[in-house]
């Protein structure tokens, strides 16, 4: 990674240098001197940012991307029947409807190896983080059902409410004497 990548990279992820430095655990004069070639950029500090890239892409509304599973496994058994798997590819607007799809697809045996790519091919979501991503966001489906049919059991066992006050009309009131 050369001193313009690196700008590149810092611009697109929207960070001032400040934050780059933040993020890669080194100080605002390191990026400065970097991005003006006075010193080398690391081998590791090259691979943080490709991870931070890797990160920042897996926001829910970074899109457009594809949702990527096969229909039947890859690998074959040595002995029995063979099938041809096909990959299938459905284009999503962003990362949140392709992992919402994949979510509901989750629990289908057609729905195999599943990946989330960009654009131009790089996976933003491998595999076994993008299942544990849907099991994430179902165990929080599952949490706010809870908390909500609790709230609706909350106010049912609560204190009795008391009853309003009856409104009495001209005739209803009490006459002198009763």
């Amino acid at each position: 990674m050369d001193k313009w990548d690196f700008l590149k990279w810092r611009k697109t992820l929207r960070y001032t240098q400040a934050e780059a430095g933040a993020q890669l655990g080194v100080n605002r004069g390191t990026i400065q001197n970097w991005e003006r070639g006075i010193t080398r950029i690391s081998k590791t500090a090259e691979l943080a940012c490709q991870e931070l890239t890797r990160r920042w892409k897996q926001r829910p509304e970074f899109g457009p991307v594809t949702l990527v599973y096969a229909d039947s496994p890859l690998w074959q058994q040595a002995e029995g029947l063979y099938s041809v798997p096909v990959l299938q590819c459905e284009r999503h607007p962003n990362n949140d409807a392709a992992i919402e799809q994949a979510s509901r697809l989750k629990g289908s045996p057609h729905f195999i190896n599943p990946l989330i790519v960009e654009e131009s091919g790089s996976v933003v979501w491998m595999s076994p983080e993008l299942l544990r991503e849907c099991d994430r966001r179902a165990e929080e489906a599952r949490a706010r059902r809870e908390t909500a049919s609790r709230g609706g059991q909350n106010q049912s066992t609560g204190p009795p409410t008391p009853p309003a006050p009856e409104q009495r009309g001209s005739s209803d009131r009490p006459t002198e004497g009763h």
